[in-house]
């Protein structure tokens, strides 16, 4: 592949994840990053909402958008990943150059969480500029931060868990190996799919199960607290308001509360490569192999 391709949010994990898959493929990959100086090279900046740099998309023919505002609350949820992603959108389409979205199974209509309804507005303005959208569900491996990675840390020190309703609510989950293996794919051969690509293992699992295998494979049996889910999110958002520090946001538990109705995740296109299902040996990084 001659030209470059661009990863913003390559900081974080999904993108840093996806970058160094890209890189062990031998393609010249670029990280799109507020503090180029922390992100392996070649690194340029790029952060969300600012003017674009001339020279940002220089030689750059795709670019995998994965950077997120995992800060802004309220209005500027919208403000900061919506609208602030636009200029990166308007500046590939005019060099006529491809975006390909790291979306989410949070984004569908009826998301009560603003990541959901962001993530949503944000793939209709991609797929309607000629470029595609994937959704992967809750991203988990070795070493992995983000939501999953939160829930590893508590449930590791602590077999107790308070857990909305139960944790009897739906979940995909989606191994970040596999991701990084899909963007590479869709990238080589350029498909475009009419609408959002389902990134997830096929059959779902529950809240409640994943935390009982983390703590299974901490050597301790789960004690569910089941809590009304409005009762756990207003005491998330008392929290958040308070700047209490909290493993992951209130806004991130409404989409565990609501997952996407199973019509809808039928509807997503498919593509040909199968996602394992959680298991240890491909999170816990004490039974993962080295690569």
């Amino acid at each position: 592949m001659s030209a470059l391709v661009g990863v913003t949010g390559a900081n974080g994990y999904v993108g840093g994840r996806i970058l160094a898959h890209l890189r062990d493929r031998g393609v010249e990959a670029v990280a799109l990053v507020r503090r180029p100086e922390q992100a392996s090279q070649p690194a340029r900046r790029y952060a969300l909402g600012e003017p674009l740099e001339a020279s940002l998309l220089e030689g750059i023919g795709t670019v995998v958008h994965a950077a997120y505002d995992a800060s802004a609350r309220g209005d500027r949820v919208h403000a900061a990943n919506v609208l602030g992603s636009m200029p990166l959108l308007e500046a590939l389409g005019a060099r006529g150059a491809r975006l390909l979205l790291i979306s989410s199974l949070a984004a569908f209509a009826g998301a009560r969480s603003l990541y959901g309804q962001a993530k949503l507005e944000l793939e209709q303005a991609v797929l309607e500029r000629g470029g595609a959208a994937i959704r992967p569900g809750l991203v988990f491996g070795a070493g992995a931060s983000g939501l999953f990675g939160a829930m590893v840390s508590a449930l590791s020190r602590h077999a107790f868990a308070p857990l909305p309703g139960g944790g009897w609510q739906r979940q995909f989950m989606t191994h970040d190996a596999r991701l990084a293996e899909l963007v590479a794919m869709m990238i080589e051969e350029r498909a475009e799919p009419g609408g959002p690509v389902f990134a997830a293992h096929e059959t779902p699992t529950t809240l409640r199960a994943i935390a009982e295998q983390i703590t299974a494979a901490s050597g301790r049996s789960l004690k569910v607290l089941a809590l009304p889910g409005r009762t756990a999110y207003l005491g998330m958002r008392a929290a958040e308001l308070a700047r209490l520090p909290l493993p992951f946001r209130a806004d991130s538990l409404l989409g565990l509360i609501r997952p996407i109705p199973l019509d809808q995740v039928a509807a997503l296109e498919r593509s040909a490569l199968e996602f394992p299902p959680l298991t240890p040996a491909l999170w816990d990084a004490e039974r993962t192999p080295a690569a």
